[in-house]
């Protein structure tokens, strides 16, 4: 089968971005329609395709922008359909089994009209440091799996989901990130792997746009790490400056924070990752910024401080002219309303609580000036189908392909 995107000769390492030469109109048309129009193709339904966490990978590192703008219109998609369709009615309940030894295991199910499929993720205790040889480090404590079925429950394919979840969630973030009219300064909280994608994706969607990134960790040398990995894909921009934070270096921080265009929050913080105060500035209130916060899930924590959302939605407060309605945006109010904690404790009304599907469907042209040019913030606690849509994207291109492992007669 040939390939719908082609390679270019240079090698890189496993953290680098292999710089692609991408026929566009070929895989547009061999791709994204039928993705689009019913999230699966119409090739024999026995195929089952088997993607390691290098398989997904290396197909995502080959992403051109536009290939990446095919991959938005499909998350879109589902989206709109979860919020406008009434998808959210067919969406089985988590479920999470904690053993006596600690082990925990997440069950994430999901149904489309067309996809049935279930993530299982894998939480061990973490080892005592005291037991492990010599130099030895602990292993990741978190595994996970995504299993799809066509909509008759024939089985078409597994999927390594680590580098998947880091993807579409920072993907989730790019819908509304990608149309914003600043991005010049961006700052990341957080040095993993939804940290790098997140800015590996926004630098592929609007490099020319943005002169300076902030990384602030609580360990420098992981920051560092980031930096190293970002520099050594394939293509990235030189322009772009790089800056490592520690969170203890409270004046630079509350200066760079200040000055962001956009934020991108990605740790799992039990309190507020900076005060409400470093934007109702005088200063700061200067300018409109982006904030995206994903990596808070519990309703014991926290990245944003309550405070500013409600600021941010008090409709004759200091940001009312930055902000349409006083609206928060969020990936689903109901997956909001049982994880994300500093949204339910900022009691902000959950009428206020905007899905981006349904936003994407409806526009205004107040709407959309906010969107391009407002105060938005976008908090993402993640929702099963996000995993169908992108993981079936990711077979279909895998196939395009030939990577992974397949079985004709599964």
């Amino acid at each position: 089968m040939s390939s719908a995107l082609t390679l270019s000769a240079e090698a890189v390492s496993d953290t680098g971005m292999l710089e692609t030469h991408t026929t566009t109109d070929h895989w547009k048309s061999l791709i994204a329609p039928k993705v689009l129009s019913n999230f699966i193709l119409d090739y024999d339904v026995t195929m089952f395709t088997v993607l390691s966490d290098k398989d997904i990978q290396r197909i995502l590192r080959e992403l051109s922008p536009s290939a990446l703008n095919d991959l938005t219109q499909i998350l879109s998609k589902a989206l709109t359909n979860y919020s406008t369709q009434n998808e959210g009615e067919y969406q089985p309940h988590r479920a999470a089994v904690t053993r006596p030894n600690g082990q925990v295991s997440l069950f994430m199910p999901a149904t489309t009209e067309n996809l049935v499929g279930v993530k299982i993720v894998g939480v061990a205790p973490s080892p005592d440091p005291s037991t492990l040889p010599p130099g030895t480090k602990p292993q990741a404590g978190l595994k996970s799996a995504l299993t799809l079925c066509d909509e008759l429950g024939q089985a078409i394919g597994i999927l390594n989901a680590a580098e998947l979840t880091a993807f579409r969630t920072a993907l989730g973030s790019m819908l509304l990130y990608k149309d914003r009219k600043n991005t010049g300064n961006i700052v990341v909280f957080g040095a993993g792997k939804q940290a790098l994608w997140h800015l590996r994706l926004a630098v592929l969607l609007r490099a020319e746009d943005i002169r300076h990134i902030t990384i602030v960790n609580r360990s420098s040398q992981r920051s560092q790490e980031l930096i190293e990995i970002l520099k050594s894909d394939a293509g990235w921009p030189s322009p772009i400056t790089l800056q490592a934070l520690e969170q203890h270096e409270v004046k630079e921080l509350e200066s760079q924070v200040s000055v962001s265009d956009v934020i991108f929050c990605t740790t799992p913080s039990k309190s507020p990752l900076f005060p409400a105060a470093w934007l109702t500035s005088e200063m700061a209130r200067k300018k409109a910024r982006y904030i995206a916060a994903i990596g808070s899930y519990r309703l014991d924590m926290a990245e944003i401080d309550p405070d500013l959302l409600k600021k941010v939605a008090d409709p004759s407060g200091e940001f009312s002219s930055q902000v349409w309605q006083g609206s928060i945006t969020v990936d689903s109010r109901e997956g909001c309303l049982q994880e994300a904690g500093e949204l339910v404790s900022s009691g902000v009304p959950i009428d206020k609580w905007l899905e981006v599907g349904a936003i994407k469907e409806s526009s205004s042209s107040e709407k959309e000036d906010w969107l391009k040019n407002g105060f938005v913030i976008y908090k993402s606690v993640g929702i099963g189908i996000m995993d169908l849509a992108i993981g079936r994207a990711l077979l279909d291109l895998a196939q395009a392909k030939n990577i992974g492992l397949t079985a004709d007669d599964f």
